[in-house]
Formats: C-alpha cells, sequence, structure tokens
C-alpha cells in the first residue's frame, strides 16, 4: 500500500507541477479547451478550438484564476497549432520533459477546461509517423496515448510522472485509435515558425504527379531505385515550370534523397527549404538529368 500511495501522490504532484503551465482557452461556441504556455505572454493550443469568426473575443484561464483577453499571433491548420498571445505576460513556461517518450512508459493528460487542472492517466503505446492530417498536412511524428480524452483537453500537455510536457495533446488530427500528442520538440519548433510567420510555410514546386514503377533502365540509371514520382501537369509560372520541368519528367530524386511518392516530396519541402534552390534529378528520355529549381511557397 505504501508504494501505491506513494505512486497515486507522485502522480498528483505531476498533476499540480503541470497546472502551473496549463491554462484554459475559451475561443469558440460550446465548452472551453487547454493550453499550454510557451513564455509569459505566448499560450500553445489546437488550432481546432479557435474559432476564427470569434478571435476577437478569445477569453484565457490562468493558473492563479483570474481571466485575462487574447489575440491570435499565428495558426497552422494543417498541423492543429495555433499561438495565442495574452496582454499580461504573467504566464510561467513549460518545462519539457528530457527525451522522448518511451512506449510502455506512464503518462499524465492534463486539461483546464474549468478553473482547475483536470487529469486523465494512461500508456504511451508509441510513437508513428510520417502521417497525413485530416487536414491535408503531413505530421513528421506523433505520440500514440492510451488515454482518456475528456471534452476540452485538447490543447492540453501531455506529461510524464514528473510534470515535465511530452507533448501537446489534440483530437483534431483525425488519425482514429489512441489519442494522439505533437512531440513538444515538434510542437515548439513548429511553434516559433508561426510566431516569426504567422502560419508554417510550406515548400510548392507546382507539379501534379503520381508515383510509378520505374522500367529497368531507369532503374539502373538510378543505382536500383524502384519507383519515382511521373510529373502529369506542370503549373504555369510556378518554380517548377521556371527550372524547365516537363510533363512527363520522373521525379526520383530531391537535393539527393530518393522521392518514391508524394508523401516523400512533402516532407522534403518543409519551411527551411522554401526560397532556396534544390537539385531535382529526373529522368527524361531515357536520360537522368540534375535540374535546379527555387522551392515556392503556397500562399
Amino acid at each position: 500500500m505504501s508504494e501505491l500511495t506513494s505512486l497515486s501522490n507522485q502522480l498528483a504532484d505531476a498533476v499540480q507541477a503541470a497546472g502551473a503551465w496549463t491554462v484554459r482557452v475559451q475561443a469558440r461556441r460550446g465548452p472551453p479547451a487547454s493550453g499550454i504556455a510557451l513564455a509569459a505572454d505566448l499560450v500553445l493550443t489546437a488550432d481546432h478550438v479557435v474559432d476564427p469568426s470569434r478571435e476577437d473575443s478569445i477569453r484565457i484561464g490562468l493558473p492563479d484564476g483570474s481571466e485575462v483577453g487574447g489575440s491570435v499571433v499565428g495558426r497552422d491548420p494543417a498541423t492543429d497549432l495555433a499561438i495565442l498571445r495574452i496582454a499580461s505576460g504573467t504566464l510561467s513556461p513549460a518545462t519539457a520533459a528530457q527525451g522522448e517518450p518511451r512506449a510502455g512508459a506512464l503518462a499524465l493528460v492534463v486539461g483546464r477546461p474549468g478553473s482547475q487542472p483536470s487529469a486523465s492517466l494512461g500508456l504511451i503505446t508509441g510513437l508513428a509517423g510520417p502521417a497525413r492530417t485530416r487536414r491535408g498536412g503531413l505530421l513528421e511524428r506523433f505520440i500514440q496515448v492510451d488515454a482518456v480524452l475528456y471534452p476540452g483537453f485538447s490543447g492540453g500537455p501531455l506529461v510524464d510522472a514528473g510534470g515535465a510536457v511530452l507533448g501537446m495533446i489534440t483530437s483534431g488530427l483525425g488519425f482514429g485509435g489512441p489519442a494522439v500528442a505533437i512531440p513538444w520538440s515538434l510542437a515548439s519548433q513548429l511553434a516559433e515558425t508561426i510566431g516569426k510567420h504567422g502560419k508554417v510555410p510550406r515548400g510548392y514546386l507546382g507539379v501534379g504527379s503520381q508515383p510509378v514503377t520505374l522500367s529497368p533502365q531507369a532503374k539502373e540509371l538510378t543505382g536500383g531505385q524502384e519507383r519515382g514520382l511521373l510529373v502529369v501537369q506542370v503549373a504555369d509560372g510556378g518554380p517548377a515550370a521556371a527550372a524547365g520541368f516537363l510533363q512527363g519528367d520522373i521525379l526520383v530524386r530531391l537535393d539527393g534523397t530518393p522521392v518514391t511518392n508524394a508523401d516523400d516530396l512533402q516532407g522534403l519541402l518543409g519551411p527551411n527549404r522554401v526560397g532556396s534552390a534544390v537539385s531535382a534529378a529526373i529522368i527524361r528520355g531515357g536520360e537522368l538529368r540534375d535540374v535546379s529549381v527555387t522551392v515556392g511557397t503556397r500562399e
């Protein structure tokens, strides 16, 4: 019983610790959601709980019981992340866990849909990704946790047994199965990009494509690669058109990395690629060619 009591107290302490930087977010009709303090005046929450029609009436419930107004700094619907700013910089930023979560470890989902923090105990079932979200984004990795996601928990933290944040929990990605959290290392990186640009710029080549199996000759040219992306459309005025891409080209590598499907390509067109020139290896007329293309971004 003493060991069970000790574990119980440890978990309660973890919720109390996380409650110091978990806030209530009222930014939609219906029940409030939760958010995580990024800085003294910044909150990370789930994009789907921030109604665009109510951005001028956002209220943030603070850990001390007070309530302040909030405004949208930026958002990324593709990964279900939004950054809010409060007028008074009084928040204590979240403490990040050391290292990646381990499958089989206990974890707690913490939310603040009311005035006090609430919690749900779960088990990390694994790390997964990349996967396409319901809004068309490609999430590099995510945490799966066997825990009950109560109403108002989206946007809140997934924490370890010490109360340090492992990720942001959300029901808005559309993966199904266990509850899903965006790892804190990824969420904080995306949050920084959103803070700078108001969104997450994503690379754009301006091609329509479909995966194809390479012919024996093309396979030999690529050193044994099995598949590539057949260019079926080139957008007028797009980066690919400017670089000289033609319908019928087969894209096999981008910046030296093999490309075998659309997810491979999208994964190589992250925010860091926008505006940079990359080498694209294409097969045209039975020859392997290198084409330099400057990565654009969708507006």
